[in-house]
C-alpha cells in the first residue's frame, strides 16, 4: 500500500492537531444518528429504514483526511463595515511561520470574481497552515468543505490540490457570520481532502524531516528563477526528490 505523507514545518503540530482520516473526525450529530438507528433496530421486528443507512452521506467519511485548525483563533466582523479582524493566542505563533501571515485574505480584484453566498462576508478568509503533503505520482486531492457539520460559521472553498505543483495546505474559507465575534478552537475541522484515486493509502502524519525542508528550499528557487512559472519542471523535480523518479 502506498503512503500519503503530511508533514508540518512547525514542530508539535502533528502531535496536538494532526491531520486525521475522515472517519476519526465525525460530526457529533452522526453519533446521535447511530444511537437512534441502533435503538430503532433493536426495538423493531421489522426492517428499519433510517438516515444512518444512507451510503451517500456516511460513506463520505470513509474517504480522505480532515485538516483541522492548528491553533485557536477569533474572527470579528461588523455588518456595517467591510472585512474582518482576527486574533490569535500569542504572537509567537506567527514567528513560527517564518514571516508567512497566519490569517489573511485576497485582493478584492481576486475575491470579487468568486461567487459568494448572500449569507457570507465578501472577503475570503485564508488560513495558512504549516502542513505540506507528499503523494504518489498522479495523485491529486479534491478539497471540500466539511459535509454536514455541527455548526455553520464557515465553509471551505472547493478546489483541486496538486501537491507536485503546490504542496502547502492553506484553507480558504467563506465566513458566514456577518456580525459578531467567533472563537474557533484548535482541532476544529476545517476542510476535507480526498485523494482522486481508487487506491488505498497509508496515512503518515509527522514533523518535517531534513529531506522535507531541503525540498521546500529547492521549491522556493524553482518558483522564482524564471519570469514565467514552469509547473512541469516543478512537478518533475518534486517526484524526483521524494520518489527518485
Amino acid at each position: 500500500m502506498k503512503d500519503i505523507i503530511f508533514f508540518s514545518t512547525v514542530e508539535g503540530v502533528s502531535e496536538v492537531c494532526p491531520i486525521v482520516p475522515a472517519l476519526k473526525s465525525l460530526p457529533a450529530w452522526t453519533n446521535v444518528a447511530r444511537e437512534k438507528y441502533i435503538k430503532e433496530k433493536n426495538d423493531s421486528n421489522e426492517r428499519v429504514s433510517h438516515l444512518y443507512q444512507c451510503p451517500g452521506i456516511f460513506d463520505l467519511y470513509n474517504y480522505g483526511y480532515i485538516v483541522t485548525a492548528w491553533h485557536d483563533f477569533v474572527i470579528k466582523t461588523d455588518q456595517n463595515k467591510q472585512g474582518f479582524a482576527w486574533t490569535i493566542p500569542h504572537s509567537e505563533l506567527a514567528d513560527l511561520m517564518n514571516g508567512i501571515d497566519i490569517i489573511g485574505t485576497h485582493q478584492q480584484r481576486i475575491s470579487e470574481l468568486i461567487p459568494s453566498r448572500p449569507t457570507s462576508i465578501k472577503q475570503i478568509i485564508k488560513l495558512n497552515t504549516p502542513w505540506h503533503v507528499i503523494a504518489p505520482k498522479g495523485i491529486k486531492f479534491i478539497v471540500l468543505p466539511i459535509a454536514y457539520p455541527d455548526s455553520f460559521e464557515f465553509d471551505s472553498h472547493i478546489g483541486i490540490l496538486d501537491p507536485s505543483v503546490s504542496s502547502e495546505i492553506n484553507v480558504q474559507l467563506n465566513w458566514n457570520v456577518k456580525d459578531g465575534e467567533t472563537l474557533i478552537k484548535a482541532g476544529t475541522p476545517l476542510a476535507h481532502l480526498i485523494p482522486i484515486s481508487e487506491d488505498k493509502f497509508n496515512l503518515i502524519c509527522r514533523d518535517a524531516t531534513d529531506n522535507d525542508k531541503r525540498w521546500l528550499r529547492k521549491r522556493n528557487f524553482f518558483n522564482n528563477f524564471t519570469f514565467k512559472l514552469k509547473r512541469n519542471v516543478i512537478k518533475e523535480f518534486y517526484y524526483k526528490h521524494f520518489y527518485g523518479k
